[in-house]
């Protein structure tokens, strides 16, 4: 009792010696310290299990980061954070390990503010004052609050360089250099300013006590010019120019300076081997736009996000156009402003992806930005007045937790775009001489007298009947991006989105003829163009939780599901089978496609393994489960009235028949599938890379796929790399079970046409297998060069071999097969889907940038790509003989139509070049693009197969960016600038539709809407 009032009568001395503000920090220290002691210890009790051997410091206290999930704070260069440290440790506590290893260093550490901190010399007295609001929180220990700090920051030449960010390292603060290069920020002593942009080497540096000024020069990555990648390889990250596989790096820079708004025109006009046009009165192609990689279909392309398989469309195309028979993926259901960057894989991949992979990859990489917003608005419309679109979106990333790496990245996009029409003037009798097509009779007095006396459509002007063009559409859409650090090295992860699309497209348009078989004069005494409404959805979601370590394995589990569901309507038309009585609005039907896809990875580097500079083993496995369904439309779309057979009229909703209570599915298959990649440096020179996959699928079958790859350095700047796969795709759900019934009448009689799903037992009797998996072997050979930091370029070479690939019968007619007569009663021709046709690609990739520095404020880039490609059909099998028994004619499964939209309707050519050159607040681009010429075939009734070829075109873009701020950027920008549009059809073909389709529905080159004019406005903040 003695000694404790002797301890309080020497308190009461030392506080009458002390100033009133040293009482309060005194008050507050002991406090502060009293109530963290609890909670310091709590921390350097926790246990540590960590092995590493002869590694940095800065790399031990990293990995006892993750382990004991606590936090340090120091300053690398005070405490020589590249010392080496062997520390061995099991299930020891915290304190002990820091002891072992900080104490030899002569490094001192302290809990303060649930932050542990070093110092070489750190002593009590040392400490700082600390506020009223970090005492009470327990907040991490500030140093020297809100110390100012400026400085200009340069790349390699001197030159100021603007736009760049300075983050403070774990939180949201940050600022941007301006338009010299210069900067100011407030941090605290200890805190680690974070200086990064794209293409340039990230420095972090630790804001010291002294610091007041900050000069950094920023060295150019190998990124610049060959862009950093991860598809295509479970091994480390590679430059383009290092990959053993080529790839196209599209950042979302430069996606966004072509101006479009429609991800998949952003690379149409970027990557030459992609190939997406618009189209219209084209059936599904109207909601989902076809893409094909390097000439093949766009089944045969796989679509990733962050690495991850996403779903396909719901429904099939079934209509004259490119990818007829085949499901795409809509890259246009993803927001652009979502988006870091697109890679292209040009190569095969199914070995390492699994089904779908023979063309190549396109992955699409999310914005994992933390702290920083943009939001972009464009307007835009063609030179012909039409076409008018707005888009709207905005972003921004939140930090996520209190560990570095935590983020949440959001997305929200508004789009709509009005239609365009580009048909030509209604034209009854297009060839001199030739049939004459009335709006109210064949004959042209008639109706030319009818058309007078009505006055609906003009006697003398010109008039058009249908709209043929870029469809109506407005895009709702929502994307994010998620990590989350959790203790041990383990992240949680999770992105997807949500997107709905309304679009709007047209029919041709039906004569208010009698006599015609589509026409109802009592409801459109005047004819009508269907409307065809149509609802896109589609939602997706991956989770999944993965461990990257230095030593060790690499962990990723994850699951994902994604669906996607077409709504179909056909508003203004007819029931023609109804008379009178038909609706004028229909409910066509649904189509729908599910994806759950569950998945397990594992990767571990090898240092040293028998003397290789590294062996990177990947092991995985995955489970998908699809489900395809259709769910039939209103009756009245599809049923067969009273006037079918009295009069002869079509039954269904004209336009778009409905999906009938007949079609309606609902099937499921399951697919296993397990890998092995092997990825290794054998010398700082030569790399392997191999790769093996076993699938089986639930419904056809087993596959074994494999890749062999290398890369072999002559020079530090030239490399030559080749490949060989063998990979396969599986057919889709929609393919082997789509079915559609629809009525027409013959010789006064209901007779069905049909789409046959392949469970149909009737097909074996004709001899049509059930669809097995198409085969395909993958050859690539090229060459990388690389000229210091201004030039390089990649050379491929190619071939693609597929064997048993899949398409949609030519129809089947019953009045011509007998065998069809015999077991479809009442059913005037089937089709069917089967293995059929082998083919063979051939092409060469070339790819060249170019960048130069003329001063302190003029910057010069340049790129120029461009693919030569050509596929043509190597086999085609021998109708079964089961099919042709009796035809008094050759029965050919596919036809010159058909096999044209495989050989001739996409370019064979095609290159983009673009100039970029900046000047101050300016910066100029200009973009050419060269699309090869196409060929489209039809068969004219009675007659001998034709052709019309639609020559090469070349397309010129130019645009022009003000930065009224570094933060504020101002576009103007046009499209096809000297309004280019492709080659005319001709009037003496059918496909000219007395002028409703002036260009071809059959080819896709590059679209048909001329010029088009835009501004765009970026704020980042």
């Amino acid at each position: 009792m003695k000694k404790e009032k002797q301890q309080v009568k020497n308190s009461l001395k030392k506080l009458m010696k002390m100033t009133l503000t040293q009482l309060c920090l005194s008050i507050l220290m002991t406090t502060f310290l009293f109530a963290g002691s609890p909670k310091a210890q709590d921390i350097l009790n926790k246990p540590v299990s960590i092995r590493l051997e002869n590694a940095e410091l800065r790399d031990a206290l990293a990995q006892i980061e993750r382990t004991a999930d606590v936090q340090f704070v120091y300053s690398s260069k005070a405490i020589q954070a590249n010392r080496k440290v062997t520390i061995a440790a099991n299930n020891k506590r915290l304190s002990d390990v820091l002891d072992a290893t900080l104490k030899p260093l002569k490094i001192g550490y302290k809990v303060i503010g649930g932050q542990i901190m070093l110092n070489a010399d750190l002593k009590k007295e040392e400490l700082p004052p600390l506020s009223t609001s970090d005492i009470n929180n327990h907040k991490p220990l500030k140093i020297n609050a809100g110390q100012p700090i400026t400085g200009t920051i340069k790349d390699e030449k001197g030159e100021p360089m603007p736009s760049i960010n300075i983050i403070i390292k774990g939180t949201t603060k940050g600022t941007q250099t301006d338009l010299d290069g210069k900067f100011s920020i407030e941090a605290e002593v200890g805190q680690v300013l974070v200086i990064s942009s794209v293409g340039y080497i990230k420095q972090e540096v630790t804001v010291t006590k002294d610091m007041a000024t900050l000069n950094i020069v920023l060295k150019e990555d190998l990124a610049t010019l060959g862009e950093v990648t991860v598809v295509g390889s479970r091994g480390k990250p590679r430059t383009d120019v290092e990959r053993p596989v080529p790839v196209d790096v599209l950042s979302a820079k430069e996606l966004q300076l072509t101006g479009q708004t429609d991800l998949g025109q952003m690379v149409q006009f970027n990557s030459p081997s992609f190939n997406s046009a618009k189209t219209g009165i084209n059936g599904v192609a109207n909601y989902a736009d076809p893409a094909t990689l390097r000439g093949l279909s766009p089944d045969q392309v796989l679509v990733l996000v962050n690495g991850k398989r996403r779903h396909q469309f719901s429904a099939l195309n079934l209509n004259v156009t490119v990818g007829l028979g085949t499901v795409v993926t809509d890259m246009n259901s993803i927001p652009a402003l979502a988006l870091d960057r697109i890679e292209v894989l040009r190569d095969g991949a199914a070995a390492q992806y699994g089904s779908d992979a023979i063309a190549g990859i396109v992955n699409v990489g999310l914005n994992k930005s933390v702290g920083v917003g943009t939001f972009r608005t464009q307007y835009g419309v063609t030179k012909e007045g039409d076409g008018s679109n707005y888009m709207g979106a905005l972003n921004y990333g939140f930090k996520l937790g209190k560990k570095e790496g935590g983020f949440l990245n959001m997305t929200l996009h508004y789009q709509h775009a009005d239609g365009t029409d580009r048909s030509d003037f209604y034209n009854p009798q297009p060839v001199a001489g030739g049939t004459y097509t009335g709006i109210y009779s064949n004959t042209r007095a008639t109706d030319d007298s009818i058309r007078k006396a009505r006055g609906f459509w003009p006697a003398t002007d010109s008039f058009r009947v249908t709209k043929y063009g870029s469809n109506q559409n407005t895009a709702y859409q929502g994307f994010y991006n998620l990590n989350l650090p959790l203790s041990n090295g383990w992240n949680l992860y999770s992105f997807g989105g949500a997107s709905l699309k309304d679009v709007l497209a047209y029919g041709f348009f039906r004569v208010a003829t009698a006599t015609n078989a589509n026409s109802t004069p009592e409801i459109f005494p005047n004819g009508y163009a269907p409307e065809l409404p149509g609802k896109t959805v589609d939602y997706s979601t991956v989770v999944g939780v993965n461990r990257q370590v230095k030593d060790g394995w690499n962990m990723d589990f994850s699951t994902a599901y994604g669906y996607n569901y077409l709504d179909l309507w056909a508003n203004n038309t007819t029931n023609p089978s109804m008379g009178a009585s038909s609706p004028t609005d229909f409910y066509v039907g649904r189509s729908s496609f599910g994806q759950s896809t569950t998945e397990a990875n594992l990767s571990k580097n090898f240092k040293d393994f028998l003397g290789t500079k590294s062996f990177n083993l990947a092991l995985g496995s995955q489970l998908r489960i699809d489900q395809f369904k259709l769910g039939a439309g209103s009756p009245e779309s599809y049923l067969a009235g009273p006037l079918a057979t009295t009069k002869g009229k079509a039954p269904g909703s004209s336009g778009r028949p409905g999906i009938a209570n007949t079609d309606e599915t609902d099937q499921k298959r399951t697919n296993i599938g397990i890998y092995a990649d092997v990825e290794s440096d054998i010398t700082d020179k030569f790399l392997v890379a191999a790769a093996l996959r076993y699938e089986n699928y639930s419904d056809f079958g087993s596959n074994i796929s494999g890749k062999l790859a290398t890369r072999l350095k002559l020079t530090e700047g030239f490399s030559v790399r080749g490949s060989i796969n063998k990979g396969f795709r599986a057919p889709s759900l929609q393919q082997v079970f789509s079915s559609q019934t629809t009525s027409t009448v013959q010789a006064g009689a209901i007779v069905q046409t049909k789409q046959l799903p392949n469970s149909d037992t009737r097909l074996a009797q004709l001899g049509i297998e059930q669809p097995k998996a198409e085969n395909s072997w993958n050859y690539n050979i090229g060459v990388t060069a690389k000229a210091g930091e201004k030039f390089l370029f990649t050379l491929d070479a190619y071939q693609i071999d597929i064997t048993d690939r899949i398409i949609v019968s030519e129809r089947m007619l019953s009045s011509a097969i007998p065998a069809v007569k015999t077991l479809f009663p009442g059913i005037s021709e089937i089709r069917f889907f089967t293995n059929h046709i082998n083919t063979t690609t051939k092409g060469i990739d070339f790819v060249s940038t170019f960048k130069q520095a003329i001063n302190e404020k003029q910057r010069f880039t340049a790129s120029l790509a461009l693919t030569l490609n050509e596929t043509k059909i190597t086999k085609i099998k021998d109708t079964p003989s089961q099919l042709s028994a009796g035809a008094t004619s050759k029965i050919l499964i596919i036809d010159t139509v058909s096999i044209s939209l495989i050989e001739t309707a996409q370019p064979r050519q095609k290159a983009h070049l673009a100039l970029g050159y900046q000047i101050g607040k300016f910066n100029l681009g200009w973009r050419t693009s060269y699309f090869g010429e196409v060929t489209a075939w039809e068969k004219p009734s009675g007659k001998p197969h034709i052709s019309q070829t639609f020559g090469a075109k070349m397309l010129h873009d130019a645009n022009i960016t003000y930065a009224i701020t570094p933060k504020i950027l101002v576009t103007l920008g046009a499209n096809n600038l000297t309004d280019v549009y492709p080659d005319r059809v001709a009037k003496n073909f059918a496909g000219y539709s007395n002028g409703q389709i002036p260009f071809t529905r059959n080819a896709n080159q590059f679209g048909f809407n001329g010029a088009s004019y835009y501004v765009n406005a970026t704020v980042n903040f």
